[in-house]
């Protein structure tokens, strides 16, 4: 059973309770009431009949020879007097009956004391002070039935009232209002139902919501509405949804930071890994001569340290979405260009020469020297040339210049659509994702490029056609990421 119905049936059902009592006990008291009213007249009416019937008596009194002529007389002025509802009796002895019933009168006398409420309808001034009052029930009739002794005689005077109707139509009256009380009781009960249904919408609302925040949807909200107590309730919940999208997305960010650290140390390692290994193999299978040896040896001691370091550095990088790039300490000295190219050409070396690719280094005058990080700056350029080694065709050039301006990888590949410039720098995206993934990428290699130049203040441009190629380059001026593309 739905709450609605709980509580509209609980009210309905307490709400009858009360009217029901208070209708029993109202129709009681007006009975009551009533009862009074009607003993109060018949007392009077009695009181009359005795006291004239007794004044009478006294004054023909001497003309009664004896007691047969005292009862003949009684009863001739009983009968006179009365056309029915009434009994004389003389000396314990029915008299006279012009009723239409029959009376025990000594049984009346031994149970008028069980009817003590009738009591408190007696006025205390009645002259009769042995006056039996009860309500008997005969042949389905309730009568209101008064016995008074007459004064100074041996005479006493039964009266009664046929009140069965005054019971009927109480209980006549009763049974209406339960008809009555029933079928308000159905409005109420669906008027009830409306109404709780209508305040407890707002609880719908929230359960509705509670169940789409549970399939995943954090972005929902309650109407706030109100200074109630459930509007209370709606700013609670919004508070606690708002935590709860808050807490996921900052699991999935930090989830997402884990992953791109994972996939970036994974980018970085695999190109001084693969020189690393292959300088490992060439020692184990192959004798050299001992200049040789100490030339690969030192290129692997050169290659774990710049790994070490640049590991670090990247554990640095993937905090960009917590600390400020001011607050990332980037090892910036003066570099010679020359020497980074070189660098650069050397670590690529197996890859060009696996593709046959051609790279010609250009340094324009004034831009020998570069302020950054040796290690972050090799691991740009790298990428960049990694890039460009995997759009080149096989016997390409690829060329790498430094200008004032900046530095630039250009190359004579298959180029980039231009729909897909504006998303080539975000984590984990692959403009050819078959290629990419056969040529052992992760879509990481610019993301870790444009997170550099923005750690050194500088900005990434890159300018392509389908076909013709592809120019990357490093602007030194200017903080934000300049994509453009242009036909040459």
């Amino acid at each position: 059973m739905k709450m609605t119905t709980k509580i509209s049936a609980a009210a309905v059902g307490l709400l009858l309770l009360f009217s029901q009592t208070f209708s029993i006990w109202n129709l009681r008291e007006t009975q009551q009431m009533r009862l009074g009213s009607i003993l109060s007249s018949e007392l009077t009416r009695l009181s009359t009949s005795a006291r004239s019937f007794s004044e009478e008596l006294y004054q023909n009194r001497s003309y009664f020879k004896d007691e047969n002529g005292e009862r003949f007389w009684g009863r001739s002025s009983f009968q006179n007097r009365y056309n029915g509802n009434a009994v004389l009796y003389y000396d314990g002895e029915e008299l006279s009956n012009i009723s239409t019933f029959a009376f025990d009168l000594d049984h009346l006398k031994k149970h008028a004391d069980d009817f003590t409420e009738l009591k408190k309808y007696l006025d205390d001034t009645v002259w009769y002070g042995n006056l039996s009052a009860m309500i008997g029930e005969t042949e389905g009739r309730r009568l209101l039935i008064l016995c008074t002794p007459i004064e100074s005689t041996k005479f006493e005077l039964l009266h009664y009232r046929d009140i069965t109707e005054l019971y009927e139509e109480s209980r006549e009256l009763f049974l209406r209002g339960g008809v009555m009380a029933l079928v308000m009781a159905a409005v109420l009960l669906f008027a009830l139902s409306l109404v709780i249904r209508r305040i407890l919408r707002p609880f719908h609302h929230l359960s509705g919501a509670a169940a789409k925040i549970a399939d995943g949807d954090y972005s929902v909200r309650v109407e706030e509405r109100g200074r109630d107590e459930v509007a209370e309730v709606a700013r609670s919940f919004n508070g606690m949804a708002r935590q709860v999208e808050e807490h996921v997305q900052s699991l999935a960010e930090t989830n997402g930071k884990q992953r791109r650290l994972l996939g970036a140390l994974a980018h970085e390692l695999k190109t001084p890994m693969t020189g690393i290994q292959g300088y490992a193999e060439l020692l184990q299978r192959v004798e050299l001569p001992q200049e040789r040896q100490q030339e690969a040896l030192s290129y692997i001691e050169q290659e774990c340290r710049r790994l070490s370091r640049l590991s670090a550095k990247l554990l640095q990088l993937e905090e960009l979405s917590g600390e400020s790039e001011e607050e990332i300490k980037a090892e910036k000295k003066p570099l010679d260009v020359a020497r980074l190219f070189a660098e650069t050409e050397m670590l690529s070396q197996r890859r060009l020469a696996e593709k046959g690719l051609c790279l010609k280094t250009e340094i324009a005058e004034g831009a020998g020297t570069v302020e950054g990080d040796a290690d972050l700056l090799l691991s740009l350029l790298t990428n960049l040339l990694d890039n460009a080694v995997k759009a080149s065709a096989p016997g390409g050039v690829i060329r790498l210049a430094a200008m004032k301006e900046g530095i630039s990888v250009s190359d004579e590949g298959k180029g980039i659509p231009p729909e897909e410039l504006a998303k080539i720098t975000e984590p984990f995206y692959m403009v050819d994702k078959s290629r990419s993934r056969q040529a052992g990428g992760a879509g990481l290699g610019l993301a870790l490029c444009d997170q550099i130049a923005r750690l050194h203040g500088w900005s990434l441009k890159f300018e392509s056609e389908p076909g013709r190629g592809t120019k990357a380059e490093v602007c030194f001026s200017g903080r934000q990421m300049r994509i453009r593309t242009d036909k040459p």
